[in-house]
């Protein structure tokens, strides 16, 4: 019986602890089957979205609400302008947080900002 249990409990937290991603295949399958789409002046990357957090790594509250993004390695503070080369939507972010830590993933931006953009999954957009 504790062994049932102890097993359906590590099932759970496995299923807990997988990625979000642009579909239910995960990150791979996404780099290998979604090609890059619309036209993009600027730099083309990968973002992904993410609406939960108590603080940043600047030390800011989380606003999952706001126009904030989490890159690896720009300065806190600085400004970026996101667009979805799909409908042509843009919004700029401040970077406020580090990560994302996933390989091939540029930026994480708060749910608010992708909702700006009309982003509801990891995708494909143009960073200036």
């Amino acid at each position: 019986m504790r062994a049932t249990i102890i097993t359906l409990g590590l099932s759970l937290v496995s299923l807990t602890a997988l990625p979000t991603a642009a579909s239910s295949h995960g990150f791979a399958w996404f780099f290998s089957h979604v090609q890059a789409e619309g036209n993009c002046s600027g730099q083309r990357i990968v973002a992904t979205y993410y609406s939960s957090g108590t603080r940043t790594t600047s030390g800011q509250a989380f606003n999952a609400g706001g126009h904030t993004a989490a890159h690896r390695t720009l300065p806190f503070g600085s400004q970026v302008t996101v667009t979805n080369p799909r409908n042509g939507k843009s919004v700029t972010v401040v970077i406020n947080d580090r990560g994302p830590f996933t390989k091939g993933v540029t930026l994480d931006l708060a749910s608010g900002a992708a909702h700006a953009i009309g982003m509801s999954a990891t995708q494909w957009v143009c960073m200036l």
